[in-house]
């Protein structure tokens, strides 16, 4: 070999140890970032399975504390995982062994829910899915089901997940709102009464039938009308305006309105209306329920007519008591005068019959005028009325037991509680004298017990006088108040004292009554409007 080859070999040799020796660093330095890369993916792995965990244990959280029942099932139907709220529905837990959901459904719905897993299948989730379930504890269930599948990495379908809502008691509120609902429909379409709703703008939103009937015509005349521009006469809007607005400020108000009808009928209304609020407190209108009171009004009418008629007849008939009481009073006193004068100039000359028939005929004369004057008095006792006087019955009684006769056998008790009421004083003494006065008149016991008393029954104030005197047959209770009517013939008795009592008792808006025992004693009765 030359010294020329030889020289080519050795840097021959000397390039390929350089070569290796750079190949060797190029080597040693890729694996340095090999070892480091792999080091670099270890730790990213681990920080995956640990953040996986966590995710899994946060899903896991979620599901169990759900507040709706949450399953997980295979395609076949059988449970795969269920939380806590979702085995209080159906009543089951997994541990007891294999469930299959679709052994929940009912006969009659089979072909229900295998149409509607179809449609799961096919479009991978399903919404609002209604279904009667039957749990492991027998129980009927209306359950609304929200469902989806679940695919795996190659988009293949391997299981689904529903959330159910237990809608059983929604259902039932719904149905019963439903029939209320109902119920108040007919009730309002069907009520006497006439309902109208308006609106912020007095349009017409809703009427009922009797509103129809009332004013003539139909809903779809009025739906959408200003209420005031059809039934009300012009002098009237202004009032309804006034009301309309105060509804809108949140009042409620009652007045009464003239209105024309359809055919042109003028009819009063007695209106109460009411603001009408939305969902969120607002005023969006007003309710009104009408009553058609012109029957009501013409009766008021009549009545004025009649009490005014009624007032004009009582001063007649008054001005004709006094009249024919005065006229009849003076040949009484003639006839009384001239008897006077018969059994003067004959003193001495008459026989026994003819004393016994002047005696008589006196009598008569006497009973005679005590009739003129009772009925005058009768007359009388509705006139020159005074309701507002504040009365003591206590100083009443106290002063009218001072002028009233009362023998010494008898005893007269009252209560010292009686109250002040509103009344004609007159008129009360009246009739407290005419109850004491008989209670001592038919008194026939040894001993007499007359009381007076009273109690409060609310609205008024019940009053009793009893004694214990001959009594009354229950035959003759009401006979007793009607005027000329006496149970016993007596000279000072006309038969009228009680039919005044049943007067002024009715003057005082009250009335009058009795309890009575033959041979026991009565109880009179009465009332008097506070």
């Amino acid at each position: 070999m030359s010294q020329h080859e030889v020289e080519i070999l050795k840097r021959a040799l000397a390039r390929e140890r350089s070569a290796r020796k750079q190949a060797e660093e190029i080597l040693e330095k890729k694996s340095e970032e090999l070892y480091l890369l792999n080091q670099k993916n270890k730790k990213a792995k681990d920080q995956l399975e640990a953040l996986l965990k966590v995710k899994n244990s946060e899903l896991n959280g979620f599901y169990e504390n759900l507040v709706d029942p949450y399953i997980m099932m295979d395609l076949s139907g059988n449970a795969i995982k269920m939380n806590k709220a979702a085995e209080k529905l159906l009543a089951y837990n997994l541990s007891d062994g294999v469930l299959n959901l679709m052994k929940l459904t009912l006969p009659e719905d089979l072909d229900y829910v295998s149409n509607s897993f179809k449609i799961l299948s096919d479009t991978g989730k399903i919404s609002d899915f209604e279904i009667k379930i039957k749990t492991n504890a027998s129980e009927i269930k209306l359950v609304q089901v929200n469902a989806s599948i679940i695919y795996d990495g190659n988009n293949q379908p391997i299981a689904a997940q529903g959330i159910l809502r237990d809608i059983t008691l929604n259902k039932l509120y719904e149905k019963r709102l439903e029939a209320e609902k109902q119920k108040y429909s007919s009730i309002i379409a069907n009520m006497n009464l006439g309902l109208l709703e308006v609106d912020n703008d007095d349009k017409i939103l809703f009427v009922n039938q009797s509103f129809e009937e009332m004013c003539g015509y139909s809903s779809k005349e009025l739906i959408g009308k200003v209420a005031s521009s059809i039934f009300l006469r012009e002098e009237y809007k202004e009032k309804l305006a006034i009301e309309h607005e105060k509804r809108k400020e949140g009042s409620s108000n009652s007045y009464e309105i003239q209105v024309m009808t359809k055919t042109d009928e003028i009819r009063y209304w007695l209106i109460s209306g009411a603001p009408n609020y939305n969902l969120n407190g607002e005023i969006t209108g007003s309710i009104g329920i009408h009553l058609d009171i012109t029957n009501l009004k013409k009766l008021e009418k009549q009545k004025e007519e009649l009490l005014e008629e009624l007032a004009k007849s009582n001063e007649s008939l008054q001005e004709y008591a006094h009249i024919v009481s005065h006229d009849l009073k003076s040949p009484l006193r003639s006839i009384n005068a001239l008897i006077s004068w018969i059994k003067e100039d004959n003193l001495g000359n008459l026989d026994e019959i003819s004393n016994q028939n002047i005696l008589m005929i006196e009598k008569t004369l006497e009973k005679m005028e005590l009739l003129i004057s009772d009925v005058l008095e009768y007359s009388r006792v509705g006139a020159d009325l005074h309701l507002d006087q504040k009365v003591n019955i206590n100083d009443l009684l106290t002063e009218l037991l001072q002028v009233i006769y009362v023998p010494e056998n008898i005893h007269v008790s009252v209560e010292n509680n009686l109250p002040i009421i509103l009344g004609d004083k007159v008129k009360l003494e009246q009739l407290f004298q005419n109850l004491l006065s008989n209670a001592v008149k038919f008194s026939n016991k040894e001993i007499g017990e007359i009381k007076v008393g009273c109690v409060d029954v609310g609205t008024h104030f019940q009053f009793s006088v009893s004694d214990n005197g001959m009594g009354i047959e229950k035959q003759y209770f009401d006979k007793i108040f009607k005027i000329f009517q006496s149970l016993h013939k007596r000279k000072d008795s006309s038969g009228i004292g009680l039919s005044i009592v049943k007067k002024i008792v009715e003057l005082h808006h009250g009335s009058i009554w009795l309890e009575s025992k033959v041979g026991e004693g009565t109880i009179f009765y009465f009332t008097v409007k506070k």
